[in-house]
């Protein structure tokens, strides 16, 4: 049995268009919950939302039997989509509260339902060296994409097509589907029983992913350099 513990931080879209499938994720998202609390314990968890009015931490570090349900009091889309800056911060966070700490595996899944349109600080170039450099260390990375097609977005990440997953977010099936997958999966990689967080193709089929491709070349465009700084609210994000 391994020791090593796992650390599965979970950034969610909370932002306005996740509205109309609100209730689908919120019974798909405690799917993953339930599903890594039946076989988690050498997980810890951290659940961060995003949206353009900032981050917040809806737990951070904890035991995953601890972890909170997600429901329609924690859980209130709102504004735009600021997912390379969401995503940055939080990877960096994560990166941070590691320091000093016994060797830990990583997981980070990221999910939206939309397009980034309202990042101010951070480029894809810099989220794409980023997730390459902590992907080298042997961090887990997943994006997951509600009813689009996450493909060009994750390969602009920096992403494989193995790593990403586009789920039928109208159907509530697909959504558990795709769900219940990934917590099959990260129990298996906490417990050693899997070396990696990569998608099959079974778990495609019953999230619904009608985007599936061939992998995207190497020189598809990663989007415009890094814009203006504006102020944020949260440029001292951490996870403490």
């Amino acid at each position: 049995m391994p020791d090593t513990r796992t650390l599965v931080t979970f950034l969610l879209d909370r932002t306005g268009s996740m509205e109309a499938i609100k209730d689908d994720t919120i019974g798909g998202f405690n799917a993953y919950l339930g599903g890594l609390q039946d076989d988690g314990e050498l997980i810890d968890f951290t659940l961060v939302q995003f949206d353009s009015m900032g981050l917040e931490k809806i737990c951070v570090a904890v035991p995953v039997a601890q972890a909170p349900q997600l429901t329609k009091d924690n859980f209130v889309p709102r504004a735009s989509t600021p997912l390379i800056d969401a995503a940055v911060k939080t990877i960096k966070a994560v990166e941070a509260s590691l320091t000093g700490k016994e060797a830990t595996k990583v997981v980070v899944c990221i999910q939206t339902d939309g397009q980034e349109n309202a990042s101010t600080e951070h480029s894809w170039d810099e989220l794409n060296a980023l997730i390459k450099e902590k992907a080298a260390a042997g961090w887990q990375f997943n994006f997951m994409g509600a009813g689009i097609d996450a493909y060009e977005q994750g390969a602009r990440m920096g992403l494989s097509v193995d790593s990403t997953l586009s789920y039928d977010s109208r159907d509530a099936f697909a959504t558990r589907a795709a769900f219940s997958g990934r917590a099959a999966a990260v129990a298996d990689f906490s417990r050693g029983r899997r070396s990696d967080m990569l998608f099959s193709a079974d778990e495609k089929d019953a999230a619904g992913d009608r985007y599936r491709k061939q992998p995207i070349p190497a020189g598809v465009p990663r989007g415009k350099s890094r814009p203006a700084r504006r102020p944020s609210v949260v440029d001292d994000f951490t996870l403490e």
